[in-house]
């Protein structure tokens, strides 16, 4: 029995291109992608959609100390017809970015208490900024507390990787014939989370200790005797009575003559204990700490510790914790201790990811933000006019030529799913569709005329003005920090230059978002010619991440394709259920539920490790 305290790894590349990063695991999901029959499969076997985004669940967000932002909100709701009651002003400085407590105190509770004035809590889905509402929140501050428990996991950290290496050292000298495990070259993950770190050593320590117990089990009597007390003891170090308990340790199995009383008593206290270790990491541990951390060596050996620690410690390291507002607000009704605000996380509404009925809602958010506020405004209008008239003109896609190596690969599977989304709307449409597929991007004026749809890449912050847009149109250019203002002067980002010319949609980064935190252009072309989906689903079922550094800009009930869809025949795979279909709940309610869980999840696991340490239910040593 083993008991793992951390998260998924994904893949991740960065979109500076002077940086050559390996392909790297990280926390939250793992980077896929789509083959392009599959795409071809997503838009067959069309049905109605059985609900859609209504205005009525849709609250704007406008600026109090701002009467453009208020006027950009007030134009919305009268072009959409989302009632007046569902514009919540709130009072905020007319910069571009907040410090992490002023969002939690001007943005988030007036925000909940609004909603819940209003009996809109169980209603609202989509969120809508404006023109005047920050665009940008800071890191969080440690507080004295966290700052103490980052501390201690360090140390943990620090103290039982040494160990563990000591450890693999001593299983390797165990197996001499056998060939010593090289250590892989660093990667670039291993220098932003911690959790990465961990998960590059235990591989190599484990397969140490496998091939130690293989060889053991080949000796011969009495040779074997000593040597496998020896395993037993450093196997015990390494995973604690969880894997002494496992076969691979040669433990009996429960009940039988191999399994004696001291045994027994570990296994209760493991099955006792277990349904309160799981999650543990996912959050800072606010009780007992240095008797939970003692029982997780003894239950689960320095390994145990290892990840509780690298967890912690990735939870409480804020570096990267900064994030679009938009994309924080998806967790509105997400308490701060109830996600790992310091990194990016995995966005449930991806991919139609199940979730939980327990599980709180995830919010959508759009802005309706640009240069100016009429500009703003006109984001709507534009969308209008697309839905009554249709979105007309050319689909560019500007790819690279780069190769697919394979899926871990990031750049190359970005790169094939820009061809994939061409061969898409060639097929799935009358677009006229222009595929540039060479290393130069598209920058020469007039290269780009009568653009309906553009996905491309790579020029960083440094718009080409190649583009002329239709009303209506819909881009994006995937680089970093293209959003990190719509409003400088000077500013040369393709969104904030994008939207002054005319485009009516379109999404970026406040900061390094990483590639894969960019829909994939194939999943998010396939969507959008579906027709079933409004522009705020097609982004957040194509979007791996909240909490993040994205944005998009745009009405979200845009969509121009409902209705006049094309789909081929029947191919029995179904497209993802809509966001606006699945269930609310009560997320007061729901949020309430979850801190008591919590607090009694902690609390009964240390009245069971109390107990076992000095009551009755003491295991013998």
């Amino acid at each position: 029995m083993t008991r793992s305290f951390r998260q998924r790894p994904s893949t991740l590349k960065p979109l500076y291109d002077t940086v050559t990063i390996r392909s790297m695991k990280m926390m939250m999901g793992l980077v896929t992608t789509c083959s392009f029959l599959t795409l071809i499969g997503l838009l067959a076997d069309l049905r109605p959609a059985s609900a859609e985004l209504q205005p009525g669940q849709v609250v704007i967000l406008a600026n109090a100390k701002s009467p453009e932002s208020v006027a950009v909100a007030a134009h919305y709701a009268t072009q959409r017809t989302v009632p007046f009651s569902h514009i919540v002003r709130l009072d905020l400085p007319f910069r571009d970015t907040l410090t992490r407590q002023e969002y939690d105190d001007l943005v988030v509770a007036p925000l909940r208490r609004a909603l819940q004035a209003g009996e809109l809590s169980s209603t609202i889905r989509v969120i809508v900024t404006t023109y005047g509402v920050p665009l940008r929140i800071e890191a969080p501050i440690l507080s004295k507390d966290e700052k103490t428990w980052l501390a201690e996991a360090q140390s943990w950290v620090k103290a039982s990787r040494a160990r563990l290496e000591q450890l693999q050292r001593a299983f390797e000298q165990m197996t001499p014939e056998s060939p010593k495990t090289e250590n892989p070259p660093t990667t670039s993950a291993q220098e932003i989370l911690e959790m990465a770190r961990t998960m590059a050593l235990l591989p190599r320590v484990d397969q140490a200790w496998r091939t130690a117990v293989q060889h053991i089990r080949q000796l011969s009597q009495p040779e074997s005797e000593k040597a496998l007390q020896e395993l037993l003891r450093l196997t015990q170090q390494y995973g604690g009575w969880g894997i002494l308990l496992q076969k691979e340790a040669g433990a009996g199995r429960p009940g039988s003559p191999a399994e004696n009383l001291t045994m027994a008593a570990w296994r209760r206290l493991l099955e006792r204990t277990d349904p309160y270790w799981a999650g543990l990491g996912r959050k800072p541990i606010w009780l007992q700490r240095q008797l939970i951390y003692r029982w997780a060596e003894r239950l689960f050996g320095l390994r145990g510790v290892l990840e509780l620690a690298s967890a912690e410690v990735d939870l409480l390291t804020y570096t990267y914790a900064d994030a679009s507002l938009d994309s924080e607000l998806s967790l509105l009704w997400w308490d701060r201790d109830l996600y790992p605000v310091a990194w990016r996380w995995g966005n449930p509404l991806f991919q139609d990811s199940a979730a939980a009925p327990t599980d709180l809602p995830i919010l959508m958010v759009s802005r309706l933000d640009a240069p100016t506020a009429d500009l703003a405004k006109g984001l709507v209008d534009q969308a209008l006019q697309a839905e009554r008239s249709g979105l007309q003109g050319t689909v560019y896609f500007d790819a690279r030529g780069l190769k697919n190596k394979d899926a871990t690969d990031t750049y190359g599977v970005y790169d094939q799913s820009l061809r994939d989304a061409a061969e898409v709307v060639k097929r799935q449409s009358s677009y006229p569709v222009v595929l540039d597929n060479v290393e130069a991007t598209l920058s020469q004026p007039g290269a780009a005329p009568d653009v309906a749809f553009y996905i491309g890449w790579y020029k960083l912050r440094s718009y080409d003005d190649a583009f002329t847009f239709k009303p209506g149109a819909i881009g994006y250019h995937m680089a970093s920090a293209e959003a990190i203002t719509v409003h400088g002067r000077g500013e040369r980002g393709w969104c904030k230059n994008a939207l002054e010319r005319g485009i009516a949609v379109t999404l970026g980064s406040v900061g390094e978002p990483y590639l894969d935190a960019f829909p994939e252009p194939a999943r998010f072309t396939t969507l959008l010619l579906a027709g079933k989906y409004s522009l705020i689903e097609v982004y957040y079922l194509t979007s791996r991440y909240v909490s993040w550094r994205m944005v998009l800009f745009g009405d979200p009930l845009y969509s121009p394709m409902r209705g006049r869809s094309h789909p081929t025949p029947n191919s029995g795979i179904p497209l993802p259920v809509p966001p606006s279909e699945r269930p609310l709940g009560d997320p007061p309610v729901t949020l309430s539920q979850k801190h008591r869980d919590h607090k009694e999840q902690t609390t009964m696991l240390v009245k069971l490790l109390l107990d076992a340490e000095t009551g009755s239910s003491k295991p013998p040593q």
